[in-house]
């Protein structure tokens, strides 16, 4: 594997590789840098001079970066740049912080520990200006009278009070109430925030019932998101309301943007009226998803005809191989910024030609994630790579892996995430350690960009799983949220037989990462099996989810 610049034979923990001040500045502004930008936080002998000197070529503050630079003595920052935590008395008699570092050193919470003269003073230093945010989030607390009389011209803040407030405020009577149908229909038109807010209000259970109430009786609008559709949806069926549910499901179906989006509104029409029509219109769709392939399994027909995976692929003898290593995440970077203008001009067909360029055993990943661009993923990709390494383990061993690294990076070797997830099989930092130290190894993080090392990092870490789980999508849910997410998610009456399960379980599992995970897993695990000479079908699958009573 390429290293980056300077390699120390210093050894620090488990990690033996020294990250310096020098390299980094070197590289580009991207998710990547920020991966380095935090080792060097975390090294003991990165100085606070050298840590403010890094954080300020950070691309996205995150907690994890903001706790790292904390702990090299540098000043405590929110999510904005050059604004630390201010103490009230500083905001009350300072002219010289901005208005926007205001409002992010003024959370609903810390809001709600105030007193009513400090109120009052932030009301009054605040209320003129050109954006009363300030002043009007205060109010929200201060007044005594309907919640709605005092935001009524300014809703959205009632949305941030709630996303952003702690338990105790979300729960208060005064925020925790049947909304004035008027007012909702305000707080509709913020329809991201509006989306996150109905999450809560859902994922909470009974705590917000009052709210839930009121959002019941919503019809389904084109200013709510697909996403909010789908969550009132799954809430009336719940609440055994299937024939408002329907209107929610028939309006994706007509107005859905994304293939998938109308493939599972089909879906739940089908379950909803059990008419074959809605089993006919998946057939026709193009994507594969748990939805379609169930359809065709209903119908006699094969999983997928749309499917791109390496037949001859290791015969094909390429003109060159390009100098990408697929294993530095600054030459992906490069690749994907390639891709970018090539999609930005729908160059589809010139996006098939530069796939080519990649057509070699070590680019495989990179080659298939251009390809399904430049098909408009009209064909999806199913590659089979490392074979050799994956030999020895079972048939439903392989097709597990295969599914969760086609979920977790689509092969690509180098991929960073946002919480800085490593590698082909995105392995949290943490786990990194966790797994070295068991197997009594000294690693390097950058050592998860090698695609053998981080495919036996993960067999490592799925043996665990499955030692508490059977079922691939547990497997997936566990891989993806963790152990503990997966144990209390069953334990909560979760995949229960019942009416409509497994499937409604699958669809409102509380975490929205793994609920899409844990879907996508199980399609790319059906398709897999398949491909590997050893199909299993999605309806036994998913029968074997249900929990007896």
């Amino acid at each position: 594997m390429k290293l980056f610049l300077l390699i120390s034979l210093v050894a620090i923990s488990l990690f033996g590789r020294i990250v310096t001040l020098d390299e980094i500045s070197k590289y580009p502004k991207s998710i990547a840098k920020d991966f380095y930008i935090w080792q060097f936080l975390e090294q003991e002998t990165t100085t606070k001079e050298e840590a403010e000197k890094a954080f300020k070529q950070v691309y996205r503050v995150t907690p994890k970066l903001r706790q790292a630079y904390k702990k090299r003595g540098g000043i405590e920052q929110l999510l904005i740049p050059n604004c630390p935590i201010y103490s009230i008395d500083d905001i009350l008699q300072r002219d010289d912080i901005s208005d926007e570092c205001v409002k992010n050193n003024l959370t609903p919470k810390r809001i709600s520990l105030l007193d009513g003269d400090q109120m009052a003073s932030i009301i009054k230093k605040y209320k003129n200006r050109e954006d009363r945010y300030v002043s009007l989030i205060t109010m929200a607390f201060y007044y005594s009278q309907n919640i709605e009389k005092t935001l009524y011209a300014n809703p959205e803040i009632y949305l941030d009070i709630f996303l952003k407030g702690d338990t105790k405020i979300r729960s208060d009577a005064k925020f925790n109430k049947e909304l004035n149908p008027l007012f909702l229909q305000k707080l509709i038109k913020y329809k991201y925030k509006f989306e996150k807010f109905v999450a809560n209000v859902i994922a909470y259970g009974d705590m917000y019932q009052p709210i839930k109430n009121s959002l019941l009786k919503l019809k389904p609008s084109k200013q709510m998101t697909t996403k909010t559709l789908f969550y009132l949806a799954f809430e009336l069926v719940q609440s055994g309301k299937e024939k408002e549910a329907l209107s929610f499901f028939k309006f994706i179906q007509k107005y859905g943007y994304y293939q998938v989006e109308r493939d599972r509104a089909n879906f739940w029409l089908y379950l909803l009226t059990e008419d074959s029509k809605y089993l006919k219109f998946l057939l026709n769709s193009w994507d594969i998803n748990i939805y379609t392939i169930y359809a065709r399994e209903e119908l006699g027909k094969p999983v997928a005809t749309n499917i791109l995976y390496e037949d001859g692929f290791h015969n094909y003898n390429p003109i060159f191989t390009p100098q990408i290593d697929p294993s530095n995440p600054f030459d992906w970077l490069k690749v994907q910024k390639e891709i970018a203008k090539f999609q930005k001009k729908k160059e589809y067909q010139r996006l098939l030609e530069f796939a080519h360029f990649f057509r070699n055993k070590r680019h495989i990943g990179i080659y298939f994630y251009i390809l399904e661009r430049g098909y408009k993923f009209r064909k999806q990709s199913y590659p089979t790579p490392y074979r050799e390494k994956l030999k020895s383990l079972s048939i439903e061993d392989q097709a597990l892996i295969y599914a969760l690294a086609r979920q977790e990076s689509r092969f690509i070797p180098s991929v960073i995430s946002k919480s800085y997830a490593l590698g082909m099989m995105q392995i949290m930092p943490f786990l990194v350690k966790d797994i070295a130290k068991r197997r009594g190894e000294k690693i390097d993080l950058e050592d998860m960009f090698n695609p053998i090392k981080n495919l036996d990092y993960a067999i490592f870490h799925i043996r665990d799983l499955q030692k508490q789980f059977q079922s691939p999508l547990f497997i997936a849910y566990a891989y993806n949220g963790g152990q503990g997410f997966t144990r209390r998610m069953l334990q909560s009456g979760k995949f229960r037989e019942g009416k409509y399960e497994p499937f409604l379980s699958i669809e409102t599992i509380s975490y929205s990462e793994s609920r899409k995970y844990g879907k996508k897993v199980l399609a790319n695990y059906v398709v897999y099996r398949k491909l590997l000479g050893k199909p299993v079908s999605l309806h036994q699958l998913l029968d074997e989810v249900v929990i007896k009573k």
